[in-house]
């Protein structure tokens, strides 16, 4: 079984300029040191080339951009990925999670989108106050916008936990789908029964603002009254724990905000719980992770560190 790892730095959904992406950031505070531990492959990707986001660009230009450069991530994931494999995306905005779901999709997996955040993300062009793609990720994916694309994944198969943010029309959007939005005071009270409640397979797309903002600093769209730093990190390992992790995202991290490297722990921190919980019920594979870099036209040694594959379209 193989870890793979994509940077996917995009702001096509929230349009700002970033001098750091979270990718870089991640990499550069031991990441891939600990991926190299896991007695897993691991194949760092590098970053897909994503354009910068455009406040000047209109609506309609703006979602086509994402949905263009989601499915050159999909189109990527299927033809790396092989059964047993985990697809470990970092973000970039949430749009990021659009490819993955796509990619899942496409290979034919049946599973639950755990959507760890503080804002639904299920917004049309006409429920959106802001015009921002990322608020707009589940609506496209279960097909509420089909201008844009068709829908790919049931709106039963979305289990949002941590929210605290809603557009009013967004909230009457998941009522009518009947889509599971869970506040985090909810979670508390009800996690055996939500977590039993969900699918063998799973894919965990965990933003950044689900934690409140007194540990989590670094993010564009703080809100108040979320989960901790602790609560947030044993969520995350009791949904993989016993479930097959088919991916994870890890998005909405932005380090120029960030204060004293706080959310950057916070993203270790969930990575790790995650990854050890997912190898610790995975079937024992022989061998030891391969421990080259490699460029891409060179090949990679047998070794002790992840190998490095440079993203190709």
């Amino acid at each position: 079984m193989t870890i793979h790892v994509l940077g996917f730095p995009t702001t096509l959904g929230l349009p700002r300029h970033a001098v750091r992406h979270a990718p870089e950031a991640l990499r550069a505070t031991g990441l891939l040191d600990f991926l190299g531990q896991l007695d897993s492959r691991v194949i760092d990707h590098g970053d897909m080339a994503v354009p910068p986001g455009l406040r000047s660009d209109p609506v309609p230009v703006r979602i086509a951009k994402v949905v263009e450069a989601a499915r050159r991530q999909q189109q990527h994931w299927q033809r790396v990925a092989r059964p047993g494999d985990l697809l470990f995306t970092i973000g970039g905005d949430h749009s990021t999670s659009l490819g993955t779901i796509m990619a899942l999709a496409a290979l034919g997996y049946d599973f639950d989108v755990v959507w760890v955040d503080a804002h639904g993300d299920f917004n049309t062009v006409e429920t959106s106050p802001s015009g921002n793609p990322h608020g707009m990720v589940l609506a496209l994916a279960t097909g509420l916008l089909p201008d844009a694309m068709d829908g790919v994944i049931r709106p039963d198969r979305l289990r949002l936990w941590g929210i605290r943010d809603l557009d009013p029309g967004e909230r009457r959007l998941l009522s009518e789908a009947r889509v599971e939005v869970v506040s985090p005071a909810e979670v508390r009270a009800r996690r055996a029964e939500l977590l039993a409640g969900l699918r063998p397979n799973v894919f965990v797309s965990f933003d950044i603002d689900s934690v409140d903002p007194a540990e989590a600093p670094g993010t564009m769209t703080p809100v108040p009254g979320g989960f901790t730093r602790d609560e947030a990190v044993s969520l995350v390992a009791d949904i993989v724990r016993g479930r097959n992790l088919l991916a994870l995202d890890v998005v909405e991290f932005h380090p120029d905000r960030d204060e004293g490297d706080a959310t950057g722990r916070l993203a270790h921190a969930v990575i790790r719980a995650a990854l050890e919980a997912w190898r610790g019920q995975s079937p024992i594979r022989s061998g030891s992770p391969c421990a080259s870099r490699s460029d891409a036209d060179s090949r990679p040694s047998a070794c002790a560190s992840p190998t490095r594959r440079l993203y190709s379209p």
